[in-house]
């Protein structure tokens, strides 16, 4: 490993062919290259106070409800439904699970705190999101940092609604705006702040099966951040 800038790291393997992967802060993503190539983003709290810490717990991904469905003979059906929470502990000590994470780490030790800061990206971190570009990694990089950045002016429609309802997924704001999935949506759902995102960029010199290669990571590591 070599250190390119005081943010932007650059690791490179030697095989068939050759790659390098850079790590960039929010405020490096200047540096990502304009070529095609694949990218993840994660989550790496510059500060870390209460905030930070529930927006950890945040990152718990799960499905919002389950829908099961019995077919039965003759033409009929029985359908079921109920919503999801995901909890942690035994029966005497249950809890939400995002709050037993953020209150582990608010009480938590230095080491717990620097570990989040400095280490977990991106070696014991899940990727926020993962995707490609074909033609300039730069443009679509710079893309989803404006769009998460115009999500979190104060005065928007978006902050302004979870404001009020703090506790409201994506899924409801998607309902509220009549909007599509997206990775900043999703993110500022999550209380992610632009300032605190990594991007790890891989560019390459060929688009082929590059798709596929962004399909397979998906589904391997099951991005945060991802479409559902």
């Amino acid at each position: 490993m070599s250190q390119m800038r005081a943010h932007t790291l650059l690791r490179q393997t030697q095989g068939p062919i050759n790659m390098k992967t850079l790590e960039l802060l929010s405020s490096d993503i200047g540096d990502a290259p304009q070529q095609p190539g694949i990218y993840a983003w994660y989550y790496r709290p510059r500060t870390f106070g209460n905030r930070e810490a529930e927006t950890l717990g945040r990152l718990i991904t799960n499905p919002s409800s389950v829908r099961t469905e019995i077919v039965m003979r003759y033409g009929i059906m029985w359908e079921t439904g109920s919503d999801v929470n995901v909890m942690h502990g035994g029966k005497q000590k249950r809890q939400p699970a995002n709050k037993f994470i953020s209150d582990s780490i608010i009480r938590g030790s230095p080491l717990i705190k620097s570990f989040f800061q400095n280490s977990m990206v991106p070696y014991f971190a899940t990727p926020l999101y993962i995707g490609i570009d074909n033609e300039n990694l730069y443009r679509r990089i710079k893309e989803h940092y404006d769009s998460l950045s115009q999500l979190w002016e104060p005065n928007g429609g978006i902050s302004k609604y979870l404001r009020e309802y703090p506790d409201a997924s994506v899924q409801d704001v998607l309902n509220q705006f009549d909007l599509k999935h997206s990775f900043a949506i999703n993110a500022r759902v999550k209380r992610i702040a632009p300032k605190d995102l990594v991007v790890c960029v891989c560019p390459v010199d060929s688009q082929d099966k590059l798709r596929d290669l962004e399909q397979i990571l998906q589904i391997l590591v099951d991005p945060i951040c991802g479409r559902s």
